[in-house]
């Protein structure tokens, strides 16, 4: 897979992770829990998913690119 798409997602991801980290400073409440549970601790694996999923495709297009030529 591409490194600038792989640094990309991972910048990504890191950034939403340390963003949440400073909104859980103030918002502590019930929902904010829920909030964390539901979007931010599955991200992680989401964002490897992803990655795998990208790194499938470009596979993918490479063979066709290959089959073509």
């Amino acid at each position: 897979m591409s490194t600038a798409a792989t640094a990309n997602l991972e910048s990504a991801t890191r950034e939403v992770l340390l963003a949440w980290e400073r909104a859980c400073e103030q918002w502590r409440d019930s929902k904010a829990q829920q909030f964390g549970q539901t979007f931010i601790e599955p991200l992680p694996e989401l964002a490897s998913q992803g990655r795998n999923a990208m790194e499938n495709l470009e596979s993918l297009l490479r063979k066709i690119k290959h089959d073509c030529e």
